[in-house]
């Protein structure tokens, strides 16, 4: 399955960049691109909720940020052992072509992760000298014993399934010595291996070379016949030990599925392992990571639509790779690690471009695509009043109509009507509405906007909503402060301003130096007519 592209709008969406991330979302399934999902950055306005209700379309899906975690890549899917498997199987693994890691995860119950097991500890064991005590040290279990040594139980049984005595070899083991039944014998001598079965209480006899004597028949020990030499069947020995006995359980590092790219990359540089395991919320195994997987992987793929200003954007996006970008503000501070497509062109509202792609492959949108396209035209234009509008904004708002079979003024004023009550808001809520960050010049600027058709309702809360705006210019510790309360009967706004660099606005607009609004005649949009005379009167 591809991985799938990330459509979203800026930050705190207003209507257009919500609608026309929809309807290009869907024009790109149209064209049969299926891996594309519809997101957004923050809150529906009451503008914009009202569309989507209309039309029947539900929101798109809330994201908050696009930084990379672990779950989000392809990780390393090692074999997994339990803790009963032999060390010969971790050894055939961790050696194999396909191995990819030199880690191998020990799993117990449900998958969740218990040790782990690297190629120096398994070249450790098997570099260690045969040692009678060995199983008082490590586990080995009956089983095991009998798959490493190609073994066939010709008489008895072993009474534990996990061998606990001492192991002995036939040539050194002293007819007098005590023996019991947890006890294991390897000879190659039918004598010692008849005495021991017949005789003794020992647990097991092992016979090398394949021999096996009619006199064994009547042994009260458990008696395995090998086709190995005596060398060979001794060497073999620790290739039969459980994974569990020398797994590391409290002395490796681990990730979080959660953890994010950036969190973990400098633990890694700094760590003398290359290799680490990643498990999910309940400790199941996700994957290996490794170091490569950190400096060369697929970043998330997304499509900005009405912005391209990273600070404008999810957060995060640096992490991401931009495919593409429609848009109709400036192109300002975003970079990119590969080219890209980008539609940029001056009009009034991003969904009248998104609509040209529309026509451009051949594409009638359904009513309810094309009344969300007409809704953020009328929006982002102001019912074509703003100075930003343009012919071609018109045009398409007079197609899209006529598929949605809409009057325009009638839809306008219902729309507006619905989206622009805001008696019950509080400040933060209007500042929150529609906001955005610019750089002008060497100045960071917040400029929030929304419309209302009874300005005096909002202008009651003056002096609350400057203090709140203080309190931002704090927190945010940015230059200036604005909120644009635009009258759309009038066609003007007043403008509210907090900050320690008022005399931008002072300069710009001729505001008196010891006020903190002003209204501004026949200023309706932020991009077209606020953010050049800011610029200008940055530039001094």
């Amino acid at each position: 399955m591809k991985s799938p592209i990330y459509v979203f709008g800026h930050k705190n969406p207003d209507t257009d960049s919500i609608c026309s991330t929809i309807a290009y979302v869907q024009l790109k399934r149209k064209i049969g691109i299926e891996n594309v999902i519809a997101c957004r950055l923050g809150k529906l306005s009451r503008e914009t909720r009202f569309v989507l209700e209309y039309f029947g379309v539900d929101e798109p899906i809330l994201i908050d940020n696009m930084r990379m975690k672990l779950r989000d890549l392809d990780l390393h899917q090692p074999v997994e052992l339990g803790a009963e498997a032999p060390l010969k199987k971790a050894w055939d693994v961790l050696r194999g072509k396909e191995s990819g890691s030199r880690l191998l995860p020990v799993l117990g119950e449900q998958g969740r992760l218990t040790g782990l097991i690297s190629l120096a500890d398994i070249t450790r064991i098997f570099m260690e000298p045969y040692d009678e005590e060995m199983l008082h040290k490590y586990e080995v279990s009956f089983e095991n014993l009998l798959k490493i040594l190609q073994g066939k139980v010709v008489h008895g049984n072993y009474k534990y399934d996990i061998l606990c005595g001492s192991v002995f070899i036939g040539s050194v083991v002293d007819n007098d010595g005590f023996v019991c039944d947890k006890d294991v014998l390897i000879t190659s001598k039918v004598e010692t291996a008849r005495y021991y079965a017949n005789e003794r209480s020992i647990g097991c006899v092992i016979l090398t070379n394949d021999y096996y004597p009619v006199e064994l028949e009547k042994a009260q020990a458990a008696v395995i016949c090998v086709k190995h030499s005596m060398l060979k069947t001794v060497s073999l020995l620790n290739q039969a030990i459980s994974c569990g006995s020398i797994m590391n359980t409290d002395r490796f590092e681990m990730f979080s599925t959660e953890a994010e790219i950036g969190d973990i990359t400098e633990i890694m540089k700094t760590s003398s392992h290359r290799n680490f395991p990643v498990v999910d919320k309940t400790g199941r195994l996700f994957g290996i990571i490794s170091r490569r997987h950190v400096l060369d992987y697929d970043r998330k793929k997304v499509i900005l639509v009405d912005h391209n200003e990273a600070t404008q954007s999810v957060d995060g996006l640096e992490q991401a790779q931009i495919i593409e970008i429609i848009d109709h503000h400036r192109i300002a501070n975003i970079e990119t690690q590969k080219p890209l497509y980008i539609r940029a062109e001056p009009v009034g509202c991003t969904s009248t471009i998104v609509y040209s792609l529309y026509k451009e492959n051949g594409i009638v949108p359904e009513k309810k695509y094309a009344g969300l396209m007409l809704s953020a035209i009328l929006s982002d234009t102001l019912m074509f009043r703003s100075p930003t509008s343009t012919p071609r904004d018109r045009a398409a708002a007079q197609e899209l109509a006529a598929i949605a079979e809409l009057d325009i003024e009638q839809y306008g004023s219902e729309m507006f009507l619905a989206g622009t009550n805001l008696a019950d808001s509080t400040p933060l809520e209007i500042l929150s509405i529609d906001r955005k960050q610019f750089s002008v010049g060497t100045y960071v600027v917040y400029i929030s906007q929304v419309n209302t058709l009874n300005i005096e309702t909002v202008m009651e809360q003056k002096e609350a909503l400057i203090d709140v705006m203080e309190q931002f210019v704090v927190k945010t510790a940015c230059d200036l402060c604005l909120l644009m309360v635009t009258d759309l009967f009038r066609g003007g706004s007043e403008l509210l301003v907090a900050g320690r660099h008022k005399e931008l606005t002072i300069n710009a607009f001729n505001m008196p130096m010891d006020s903190d609004h002003i209204y501004l005649p026949d200023i309706v949009s932020r991009k077209g007519q606020v953010i050049p005379k800011l610029t200008m009167a940055s530039n001094g």
